[in-house]
């Protein structure tokens, strides 16, 4: 286990206890430092990846916006000119669009959210980073005093039992959290393969289908209905504009 996987989610407090454990803090600490700016380049990168995700997530979305707009405007100019068909292969579009924005809406918020966690991840190791520098010289002085106090204890009161160091039992917690989420995620997978086969998700389709279709219908009806209100109203006032001449 490296020395950065033994100090995950460890404060400084804790730093001081790895350090009078170890044999020679003085070549420990300075190999500490590198490997946490080597995370912190890491993790700078991982946040620019994330960044370039968002805005590509937010253009996507903006695009989808902006098509559906235009469609939705479409179909109604068609049928107004007569273009039945034209005007239902844009609500056929219209209703594509409508689910790919959902889509396109959780991809976003799934992109921005590991941006702000990326960004908090560069953040908080550079913090550690400062910190741990700025307390050099006062963390490895009581390091070394702690471990010529362990030693003048274990001298005096002979051999003592380590059921194991902080560090250890943090990495071991967390390691069984892994496996648990590890294993939830097998557990919903297994759960989407399974089920009632390929008679059910035949038989769920057909039902889709169906459903789009009298979606598409219903929204064609409506569309109609809207044009012929506006084509009243226009010939409404039309007449009284001649009746009043």
């Amino acid at each position: 286990m490296s020395i950065m996987s033994r100090m995950k989610r460890v404060t400084t407090g804790k730093l001081e206890v790895f350090l009078s454990n170890t044999e020679n803090p003085e070549v420990v600490f300075p190999q500490l430092v590198r490997e946490m700016e080597d995370q912190i380049r890491a993790a700078t990168g991982a946040e620019a990846k994330a960044m370039a995700n968002a805005k590509s997530a937010a253009k996507a979305l903006e695009s989808a916006r902006e098509k559906l707009e235009k469609m939705t405007r479409g179909a109604e100019s068609a049928l107004e000119h007569g273009e039945e068909s034209t005007a239902r292969e844009a609500l056929e579009v219209q209703m594509k669009l409508e689910s790919d924005l959902l889509r396109l809406e959780a991809g976003k918020d799934v992109a921005d959210a590991s941006l702000a966690a990326a960004k908090a991840a560069r953040e908080e190791t550079q913090n550690q980073l400062r910190e741990i520098r700025a307390k050099k010289d006062e963390l490895l002085t009581r390091a070394r005093v702690v471990a010529s106090q362990e030693k003048i204890q274990r001298t005096v009161s002979g051999p003592v039992t380590s059921s194991g160091s902080i560090l250890d039992a943090v990495a071991a917690i967390e390691s069984r959290v892994e496996e648990k989420e590890s294993a939830l995620e097998v557990r919903k997978d297994l759960a989407g393969v399974g089920g009632g086969g390929g008679r059910t998700a035949s038989l769920e389709r057909r039902i889709d289908e169906l459903n789009s279709k009298a979606e598409l219908d219903r929204r064609m009806a409506a569309l109609k209905a809207k044009i012929s209100d506006k084509t009243s109203a226009a010939s409404t006032a039309a007449a009284s504009s001649t009746k009043g001449v």
